[in-house]
Parts: structure tokens; sequence; C-alpha cells
């Protein structure tokens, strides 16, 4: 098997680059099965924390991938395990999903409406009561953090606004961003990547169709970088942005000559 990158450990993103909605990108399943045949490891590391492990399991799996809990990792992984280290004790008011929310409450951190830190997710369940609570808190002065940076989530029918299209509405708002982003191209991440991947950094490659978090998270942490012209990003986009990924495809799908 020929491969256009030179890598032992693959870091897939999943929005644009494996599927857009809840349909693989051309022949991504066989793809990614193939690559796992090949004693690659296979990860799946996504910004999105609308949906828990087992979600992600499950609709990779009805995809035909069978995907292991253990090749997820997610924005709220990263961001649970900033809150249980650095902010150990302190409250959240999350605007997320009942299925983050959950992810929350089960890692030990108190959820409460009168809370130490405002925690932004992807909330596709969002309402107006949720934001404008959050905006109550942050005129008070109580700490402003973000799962990610993503500014739309891309899928089948359209673009869906993301975390970073709610830190924009907020910071309009109440006049603050977030202090602390936990997922890429951010630390916290990587820190994530550290305890499960124990091959070096230079055999490892991020792949992803965004320039600002997939691709900048490899460079920034020394993995080499995949971008997939398959979600986000155009060429256009990639000639003006002054980021240089690795290798650029049309899709994952060319990762295999």
């Amino acid at each position: 098997m020929e491969l256009k990158i030179d890598a032992e450990v693959f870091l897939f993103d999943l929005d644009g680059t494996v599927y857009l909605g809840n349909k693989p990108i051309g022949d991504a399943v066989e793809t990614l099965k193939k690559l796992t045949e090949a004693g690659k490891k296979v990860f799946f590391l996504t910004n999105n924390s609308s949906r828990d492990k087992q979600e992600y399991v499950k609709k990779l799996t009805d995809m035909g991938y069978p995907a292991l809990p253990e090749q997820i990792l997610t924005s709220t992984m990263a961001t649970i395990q900033y809150l249980t280290t650095r902010r150990k004790g302190k409250s959240v008011y999350p605007l997320g999903t009942p299925a983050f929310v959950s992810e929350i409450k089960a890692a030990g951190i108190e959820v409460k409406e009168d809370a130490d830190i405002v925690l932004l997710a992807f909330d596709t369940t969002l309402n107006y009561e949720k934001l404008w609570k959050a905006n109550i808190l942050l005129e008070k002065g109580r700490e402003f953090m973000a799962t990610h940076p993503d500014t739309v989530c891309p899928s089948d029918i359209g673009d869906m606004p993301d975390v970073g299209a709610l830190m924009a509405l907020l910071e309009c708002s109440c006049g603050r961003a977030p202090s602390v982003i936990c997922g890429k191209p951010y630390s916290p991440m990587a820190e994530i990547i550290d305890k499960t991947v124990h091959v070096a950094r230079e055999k490892i490659v991020m792949v992803g169709d965004r320039l600002y978090t997939d691709i900048l998270f490899g460079i920034n942490n020394n993995y080499q970088s995949l971008l997939v012209l398959s979600g986000e990003t155009t060429p256009e986009m990639l000639a003006s942005s002054g980021i240089q990924p690795t290798v650029v495809l049309p899709s994952i799908n060319e990762i295999i000559g």
C-alpha cells in the first residue's frame, strides 16, 4: 500500500473530513479500513462537543467503520481534563447539549446557574434563556471558557453556526472573549494525545479540513499536517492564509495512492 504521507498515527477530524452530516465523503469508510488493516493507528480527533464518545462510535459504526471508544478524542475530554486539573472545585454554567452536560457531571464537575465559569460548547439545543443567563454571569466577571473555536460545523445541507460564532455573539453583548479554549488548535487537546499516543511526533499526522484548527494544531504541536479540501477550506482560502500544510489532497480518499 502506497501512502501520500509517511505516518504511523493518523488523527482524523470528522465533520468535513470523514463525513458531511450523516454521509461519508466518498469512499472514506474504505480508506479508514485500509489504514487500520495496514497497521496504522487511527484516531478521530473532533472539536464537536455536541456528542459524547458513544454517539461517535455509533455514527462511525453505522457508516461501516467499526470504531472503538478509545479511538475517539474530543474537545469535551480536553475541557474536562483542564477543569479537573487547573480549575479543580470550580462550578460551571454550561451552554451545551444534554450529552455534553452529562459528561461534565460524570467527571465530578459541579453544574449550577450561579457558577464560577461560563462554559460554552457546541449547543444544538441552545435557546435565548441560556444565552441571557450566560451574559449575566459574564457581566458579573465570571470566567469565560469554550470547548473549541470553530465558527461553523459543516453539514450536507449547509453550515451550522458553531462555538466561534457564539463566542462572537457573547463578546458583542458583554465585551468579553473566552480566556481559555480547550480544543484544536490549543494545547489542552494536545495533552489528551500525549496521554493516548506514544509515538514520536513526526510520525503523527493531523488530517482535517480547517486551516485555523486542524492544520494549525498539527503545526503548533510538531505533527505532520494533511489538509483535505472536502469541507470548509477552499484553494483560495489556503493561498491567502499563510498556513502551509505538509500535504494537501482533495479528500482522505487520496491518502492511499
